[in-house]
């Protein structure tokens, strides 16, 4: 399917609208062959190129989840983990920076629809997220001021025009309040301190907000994030905007691990599908240790993609949203980690089996099995934390009331 098939031009948004996602899936395997020979340029470069991004925003993948009264196709969240996963079986952390761009922008749903609507402009501004934002918080009679603000980890900050960050501010009345905050590129210093041994390419660098005021109605209390979920699905018909975002928004980083295993699987594929062929029935039987090793990990990871998109359809259809008991988030939460740990280890596997040749930089087995690893880190993908919930839910336990490492 073209491109030009697999959209849409509405008279209300300045950039076409995807119409389905097999439309979406059909966009990014178009890009694939040009993302997957720019992979090497993206790692060296530590950035996505800003052609691809450009190619992506102008086809509308961008605004998968964008409601459609701002130019999107407010499809949900199945649609970003099957593309983000497309995209990144060709590059890694080109899967990555789009599930970021086009994933959290969902928190913007809890912002006043003026914010909004200046944010998304005419649906070619892009957002890029900080969930854990140091430095200090102030509330003031105009809105909040934070100083010497400093978060790491923000993917895709290059091609950003906003960034949501969290932080915890100092209320007038002398109380504190997690807040969600957006904050304009021009008002943060980005350093350069992205050297990483995988994902490189993402350019997650960290951020340094020296002094900016956040004006009243550009930060949102976590305390409101619910009642505000609940008008949006109200005003637009789905209950999945009245879903807590902790349950929600990791979905637009799970497809990138899913992905980079694909990666790894079909680079393992293309180097030993010429040999093995070559071989004489007696040599081609004495692989069978190999072939079970490529079967069980195509398996493996056909399995993860299978449960998350699952989750995330379940999620897009939800008919109440109150359905989302404790047991069925903590479950959706230990899917997460399950489907990205079961693709690092099917993707070390293959990499076990890929022999010296496979260590070299210009192999593309060494860069998916150093991506996947990277991506499998995230505090969102933790086993222990993520499986112990679970477990204490099915038990009807209390929720753990720490994260990882106590924190």
């Amino acid at each position: 399917m073209s491109v030009a098939a697999a959209i849409e031009v509405t008279e209300t948004a300045k950039l076409p609208v995807i119409a389905s996602i097999d439309a979406a899936l059909a966009v990014a395997r178009q890009m694939g062959p040009k993302i997957r020979s720019m992979a090497n340029d993206t790692e060296a470069n530590r950035i996505v190129s800003k052609d691809i991004v450009a190619e992506m925003k102008n086809s509308g993948l961008f605004s998968l989840t964008t409601p459609k009264e701002f130019g999107g196709a407010e499809m949900g969240f199945s649609a970003v983990v099957q593309v983000t996963a497309e995209l990144a079986r060709y590059c890694g952390s080109t899967g990555w920076v789009f599930g970021v761009l086009a994933g959290h922008s969902w928190l913007l749903n809890y912002f006043p629809k003026d914010v909004q609507k200046e944010v998304y402009g005419e649906g070619t501004r892009l957002t890029a997220t900080v969930f854990r934002m140091g430095g200090k918080a102030v509330q003031e009679p105009g809105g909040i001021r934070i100083t010497e603000g400093v978060g790491r980890f923000c993917s895709g900050i290059d091609h950003a025009d906003w960034v949501v960050v969290g932080a915890t501010v100092e209320m007038l009345d002398g109380t504190v309040a997690p807040h969600f905050a957006i904050v304009s590129k021009k008002d943060l210093e980005v350093q350069d301190d992205w050297f990483t041994a995988g994902m490189r390419g993402t350019g997650s660098r960290t951020i340094h907000i020296r002094d900016a005021l956040v004006p009243n109605g550009w930060a949102v209390p976590f305390s409101k994030m619910n009642e505000a979920g609940a008008k949006v699905a109200k005003a637009l018909g789905k209950e999945v905007y009245a879903i807590p975002w902790t349950a929600i928004l990791p979905f637009s980083l799970i497809g990138a691990p899913m992905g980079m295993a694909r990666g790894a699987l079909q680079a393992f594929i293309d180097g030993l599908k010429g040999r093995v062929q070559s071989f004489n029935p007696q040599q081609q039987a004495e692989q069978s240790a190999t072939f079970e090793r490529l079967a069980a990990a195509a398996t493996d990871i056909d399995a993860a993609l299978a449960l998350v998109v699952a989750d995330a359809d379940y999620c897009d259809s939800i008919a109440d949203a109150s359905a989302m008991t404790p047991v069925k988030c903590s479950r959706i939460s230990a899917n997460w980690a399950w489907a990205a740990q079961t693709s690092r280890y099917a993707a070390t596997r293959l990499f076990e089996a890929g022999g010296g040749s496979g260590i070299y930089n210009n192999s593309e087995i060494q860069r998916f099995w150093r991506d996947v690893n990277s991506a499998a880190q995230h505090i969102a993908f933790t086993w222990d934390s993520s499986m112990t919930s679970y477990g204490r839910a099915l038990l009807d336990l209390p929720a753990n009331q720490y994260g990882v490492k106590g924190r």
